[in-house]
């Protein structure tokens, strides 16, 4: 909901390490996976009961996520980087909430709720860029994406939010679970409203 404000917060940081990178002559993909790489970390230590360390791998994976994009930019973007971005996002996504449930059986229902509603909004995410590209519709909004981005109430920061306060607040964790899953329903109703109102027009 708020990702635009924070990317433009963020880009300048970002692209100042970016830069430091080029003097090292580091493909952007290389960081795609390294971020993977920190997000399978923070996988283990949360399946262990290591909260902090999950909490740390998660933000260097995210730092990553916004770091390959700041470098790709700057080199310049190709579609197979754009392929690895998402696909490798979309399997964080899963991977973190699972680990809740490795950690205990008990967390299965509302996990798995919140894991049904992130791909009621990557199905709606992905198939609004599909159509869009499809139909060859000019979205002035500002976007200097690989692909069209769909907004939504829960985007990234939200995302990562609600992982830190899975993480913080973990006696809560169901609750955060089932109120985020709401909330991603709710992203999932717009964007598909959003299609309808672009395509009837």
């Amino acid at each position: 909901m708020i990702d635009a404000k924070i990317n433009k917060v963020l880009k300048p940081i970002l692209n100042g390490f970016a830069k430091k990178l080029l003097k090292f002559n580091i493909n952007p993909n290389t960081i795609t996976f390294l971020g993977f790489f920190f997000g399978l970390c923070s996988f283990y230590f949360i399946v262990d009961g290591m909260f902090l360390y999950g909490a740390i791998f998660l933000f260097l994976n995210r730092f990553c996520d916004g770091l390959d994009g700041a470098l790709a930019r700057l080199i310049g973007e190709t579609d197979i980087g754009a392929l690895y971005d998402i696909i490798l996002d979309f399997l964080f996504y899963s991977l973190f909430p699972i680990s809740f449930i490795f950690l205990d059986i008990e967390n299965s229902y509302s996990i798995c709720f919140l894991l049904l509603s992130f791909v009621a909004t990557q199905t709606t995410f992905l198939a609004s860029a599909w159509i869009v590209e499809k139909n060859k519709l000019l979205i002035s909004d500002g976007q200097k994406k690989s692909f069209f981005y769909a907004g939504g109430i829960t985007e990234g920061f939200e995302t990562i939010v609600c992982f830190t306060m899975m993480l913080f607040f973990y006696e809560y964790i169901n609750y955060i679970a089932y109120i985020f899953g709401v909330l991603c329903w709710m992203t999932f109703i717009t964007r598909v409203l959003f299609i309808r109102k672009i395509l009837k027009s």
